[in-house]
Formats: structure tokens, C-alpha cells, sequence
């Protein structure tokens, strides 16, 4: 009793210990039709003494406000936290079209009053009777088994079609939905044919997010977002993008029952969609370009650097330049450098940082020199030029880095510095092609009149040779007789090949690519068992596998697990959700699998 009243303080005083900060949140939809229900939630993480809500006489009032509570405890390190959450829901109908603001609600707290945060939503047009003509319209698509164009489509959206050749596109491949999805098939991709693409979006899980288009609302979900820059001038047509699509109908029977008419029922359905076809304009350059121009389009500035102007000879020098901005920077070259005759210059170093995003490719290009001067004297590094075309003054412009002056000094340690000016590079190098190093060693000496014929190890190679031909006979019919049965060679290395195609998972886990992780896990259990269990693919299935599993003495617990890990491989390959946590489980329990089916089929 003394026990439990000690815990009972403890956890009051923890409790009341940690002061919570006050948190009073309103949320609501951003866009709705008119006709449309719609819940209105205020939310609390503490009990309130008088809650005030907003005016709403631009809605219908249906219901509310419904309160409820929760509390939720946390033991974290041996600290205990608790949280407490009130809501006020009001059930709303919008009666009006417009944008219309809900003024901050009032809640007072400990004699304090708090307000939450003002929310805005959109009232759309919308059809008389909207909600009765979608469900009846619904239940029609249902029963003959098809979709709406309406319901639900693709869409290759661009943020501009009338460019420059190398001015950058950003192409958003968006699906536009009224029905609930249940996942993605076959999708197939625009080449993207006269352009460079880079992806800057491929999302794994599709986030659905309600706009309006052509009057109506609909649940719109990013594929892919892609980077173009067009390669040449004139009408470029982007391919359609396809993809079939698995969405959830409710389903009208002719005979229900109460639980039919309570829960409803419901079919997946598949949709091929097809994006329409888009074309981009694509405008030649002016004609008036300026000399070096490589075909950058853009926005471009220009950076050169030389650590130090005095130095002696032989002494390393670092000379860099950089070209940094917005447009095609990866297309662009950066200009080539004259260096004075009398520098040595090293392989320069290439650094790219660049960036692909929504506002264009981004970033710096840079060069780096090693040069070393070997002579003394006055030297000068010339000014290099960079052109651009400016698509937003639509004129080219110039840019140009500084001289540079180097001052070199005789190295007074140096004794060489005149014989080595009077050569050139070219000397030097046929010169150490002409002149060999003089033999010091004397080298073995052999008797004169002595041959190989009459040495014994002459005559003992013959039956060294033949024994070692028997040998390498009997070895190979050996190998060749092994070989023979396929089955039995397959049923040695299925182990390996299943290895070879985890380590293949696990690299696509690595890179989060979900689709090639499951059809490669798949193929590796799928490949592993046909070895095994010397079952040919055209005739191998589930059930197959299991009753030849349970033939060979393996549990029914292997055999539940490893259906169950199929299973979830299929389904995952198909649905648009992805949980990278799930790939490393399924990963781990495939490896784990295989391993224990190594230790039980012999």
C-alpha cells in the first residue's frame, strides 16, 4: 500500500511537474462544392472553461459542436509525460460560392483567454443534387464494370510550352481523381524525346491533395516531376504517358442484406488511363551570337581566382575559375585558358555542385589549375570570356574574368635553371628515349657446348606430361558427366543464385526503389524454390511448391511464412504505398527464409 501511494505521487507531481504550452488549432478543407459537407475541427491540448466559436452564417449548420477527449500516456526514459486532447467539430454545408475566412475561435484556459488560427476554404460551383447524381452515377459505373473519363485521368502539365531551344521546362505528370485508390499498374513513361531530362521529383508515395479543375474538384496526386531543356528549335511533341489503375467502386447487388445496406460493398476496378498528347514550341536562338558561345541559356556569373602574383620558380601556383547560375549549366562549357608557355600545368580538377529543382538546374561549375612556373620572369594568366543567352532580356550577354600578373623569382638554390632553359620539352623527352643505363652486374656465365637435350630433366618431362594429360582427361569427363544433369546443377547453386539476387534487393532497398526491390525479391524466392525442389517454371505455382515442401519434411510454419512473404511482395509491387520499414522486414525475413530452407533440403 505504502508502494503503490508512492507511485500514485509520483506520477502527480510528473505530471504537474511539466507545464504544457497551450496549443488551439482550427482545420478544415481548403476547397469544397457547393452542396458539400464538411467537418469544421478546433482542437485543444488543454481543458477549456468557455469555448467560443466563430460566426459561420455563410454555412449551414448541420450539427454541433460534438466535443471529445483523449489522453494518452508516455514512459520515455523513465520520465513520464502525459497529453491530454479536446476537440469541437461542427458538421457544415456550403450554400454559397466564394473564399471565406473563419475568424479565430476563443477558448479561455485558467482564467487566460487563447485564440486559434484563422482557416480558409474555397466554395466551388457545383452541380444541382451533386451528391445523389455522383452516387447514382457511381452505381451505374459499377454495375457495368467501367469508369468515367471524369472520375478520374492523367494529365502531362507544363509550366510553359512557348520557349527558347535550352530554356528549362518543368513537366509535372499529375492524376486527377474522384474515387478512391487502391494502386498503380504498367505504367509506362514519356521518353521525353528531343529533350535532356533530369528527374526532381519520383515519388514512392503519392500524396493526393484537393484543387479545382475545369469548375471541378478533385483529389490530385504527383507521378513524377521532370526537368526538360529542349535540343533543337521547332514543334517538339511530348509522347502520351499511360498507366492502369486500380481504383474502389461501391457495388449495387440486387439482394442485400442488413450488413449490405449498413457497410456497403465495394469492387476494385481497373482503368487504363492515357494522357493527352502535348506539343512545346520551341524558338530558335537569335542569330546575332557572339564568338565561343557553347549554347548556354540562362542566368550566368563568372569567377576567377590565383592565390598568389609572386612566387619563385618551381613553387606551385592554384588559379580557378567558376561558373555559377541558373539555366542549363550542365550543357555549358567553360572557356579554355592560354597558359604561358613557361608554366608546367597539371590535369585540372572538374568540380560540379549542381542542383535540379522546380525553379531550373542550379548551381557552380569549377575548374582548378595547378600550374608551376619553371623559368623567372614577368608572366601574365590573359582574360578568358563566357556568352549566355539572357532569356529573360532575350539578348546575349558577355562575361570576362581579369588578368592576372605573376611576378617569378630566380630560386637561388637552384644551380640548373640555364642548362634547363636551353632545352624544350620535346628535347627532354627524346633524350630519355636515346640514353640507357650502363649494365653494372656481370650476369650468369654458361659452360660453352652445354645443351638442354642432355640435362635429366629433359627426359623426365615426358611422363610428367603424360600423366598430367591423364589427369586432365579424366578430370573434365568428370565435370562433363556432373554437368549433364541440369536439375541436379540448378539444385547446387540455387543458394548462390538466390544470394546473387538478394544482394541485388538490397541495393534497390538501399536506393528506395520499391518496384525493382519487390520483383527482384520475388524472382529471388520464386527462382530459389524452381532450383531446389527441381520444378520447371512453366509448371511451378504456390501450391506446387508447398506440397513439395511438405514431401521433404519442412514445417507448416515455413511453409505459412514463406506464402506470406509472397504474398506481401505481390500486393506491395501493386499498391502506391511505400514503407521503407516494411521493405527492410520483408527483406530480413526472405533471407532468414531461405537460410533455414538451405538447412532443410538437401
Amino acid at each position: 500500500m505504502k508502494i503503490f501511494t508512492g507511485v500514485v505521487i509520483l506520477l502527480f507531481f510528473t505530471f504537474h511537474g511539466k507545464a504544457q504550452d497551450i496549443q488551439f488549432l482550427a482545420a478544415t478543407k481548403n476547397m469544397v462544392a457547393v452542396g458539400e459537407q464538411f467537418r469544421l475541427v478546433f482542437s485543444l491540448n488543454a481543458k477549456c472553461s468557455n469555448f467560443k466559436a466563430p460566426s459561420m452564417e455563410s454555412f449551414a449548420v448541420l450539427m454541433g459542436p460534438s466535443t471529445s477527449q483523449s489522453t494518452s500516456m508516455q514512459f520515455i526514459n523513465g520520465q513520464v509525460s502525459q497529453s491530454v486532447s479536446f476537440s469541437y467539430t461542427y458538421i457544415l454545408q456550403a450554400t454559397t460560392e466564394g473564399k471565406f475566412t473563419f475568424d479565430p475561435a476563443e477558448a479561455v484556459i485558467n482564467g487566460k483567454t487563447y485564440k486559434s488560427n484563422a482557416v480558409t476554404i474555397e466554395v466551388v460551383k457545383g452541380n444541382a443534387n451533386t451528391q445523389n447524381n455522383q452516387n447514382q452515377n457511381q452505381n451505374q459505373a459499377n454495375n457495368n464494370a467501367t469508369v468515367s473519363n471524369d472520375d478520374i485521368f492523367v494529365r502531362v502539365n507544363l509550366n510553359k510550352t512557348n520557349v527558347y531551344q535550352g530554356e528549362q521546362i518543368v513537366a509535372t505528370i499529375s492524376i486527377y481523381t474522384k474515387l478512391n485508390l487502391v494502386g498503380f499498374e504498367d505504367m509506362k513513361f514519356p521518353s521525353f524525346k528531343g529533350f535532356w531530362s533530369d528527374d526532381i521529383e519520383n515519388p514512392t508515395q503519392i500524396q493526393l491533395k484537393q484543387e479545382k479543375y475545369n469548375g471541378t474538384i478533385y483529389n490530385v496526386g504527383v507521378l513524377k516531376k521532370t526537368l526538360l531543356t529542349p535540343q533543337h528549335s521547332g514543334d517538339i511533341v511530348i509522347e502520351p504517358y499511360d498507366l492502369t489503375c486500380v481504383v474502389q467502386q461501391r457495388v449495387n447487388r440486387s439482394r442485400q442484406s442488413f450488413f449490405d445496406d449498413f457497410f456497403g460493398n465495394y469492387q476494385n476496378v481497373r482503368k487504363k488511363l492515357t494522357s493527352p498528347q502535348v506539343t512545346v514550341h520551341v524558338k530558335s536562338l537569335p542569330a546575332n551570337k557572339p564568338a565561343g558561345f557553347s549554347g548556354a541559356v540562362g542566368n550566368f556569373s563568372l569567377q576567377a581566382n590565383l592565390d598568389r602574383n609572386d612566387v619563385k620558380m618551381n613553387e606551385a601556383i592554384a588559379y580557378s575559375i567558376k561558373l555559377s547560375g541558373n539555366g542549363n549549366l550542365k550543357l555549358a562549357d567553360l572557356p579554355k585558358i592560354e597558359f604561358p608557355s613557361d608554366f608546367e600545368q597539371y590535369d585540372p580538377k572538374t568540380t560540379n555542385n549542381i542542383n535540379a529543382s522546380a525553379n531550373g538546374t542550379s548551381g557552380s561549375k569549377t575548374i582548378n589549375y595547378l600550374l608551376i612556373p619553371r623559368h623567372p620572369g614577368e608572366y601574365k594568366i590573359p582574360s578568358v570570356s563566357f556568352s549566355y543567352f539572357d532569356v529573360t532580356s532575350q539578348t546575349y550577354k558577355s562575361l570576362s574574368t581579369p588578368d592576372f600578373s605573376i611576378h617569378v623569382d630566380k630560386d637561388s638554390g637552384s644551380t640548373s635553371a640555364s642548362i634547363v632553359s636551353e632545352f624544350s620539352k620535346e628535347d627532354v623527352k627524346f633524350l630519355g628515349s636515346d640514353i640507357h643505363y650502363i649494365k653494372t652486374n656481370k650476369g650468369e656465365l654458361k659452360k660453352k657446348g652445354s645443351y638442354l637435350i642432355s640435362e635429366p630433366l629433359f627426359y623426365m618431362g615426358y611422363p610428367l606430361s603424360l600423366g598430367l594429360f591423364l589427369f586432365i582427361i579424366f578430370w573434365r569427363r568428370k565435370q562433363i558427366k556432373r554437368n549433364a544433369d541440369i536439375a541436379s546443377v540448378k539444385n547446387r547453386k540455387a543458394n548462390k543464385v538466390a544470394q546473387k539476387r538478394l544482394q541485388l534487393s538490397n541495393r534497390y532497398l538501399k536506393e528506395n526503389k520499391k518496384d525493382e526491390f519487390y520483383e527482384e525479391m520475388t524472382r529471388a524466392l520464386w527462382g530459389y524454390l524452381s532450383d531446389k525442389l527441381m520444378i520447371p517454371v512453366s509448371d511451378f505455382s504456390k501450391e506446387k511448391a508447398s506440397e513439395e515442401l511438405t514431401l521433404k519434411g519442412i514445417s507448416p510454419e515455413i511453409i505459412t511464412e514463406l506464402s506470406s512473404i509472397i504474398d506481401t511482395c505481390e500486393f506491395a509491387r501493386y499498391s502506391p504505398v511505400s514503407d521503407n520499414s516494411q521493405m527492410n522486414e520483408v527483406y530480413n525475413n526472405a533471407t532468414e527464409l531461405i537460410g533455414k530452407l538451405e538447412n532443410n533440403l538437401r
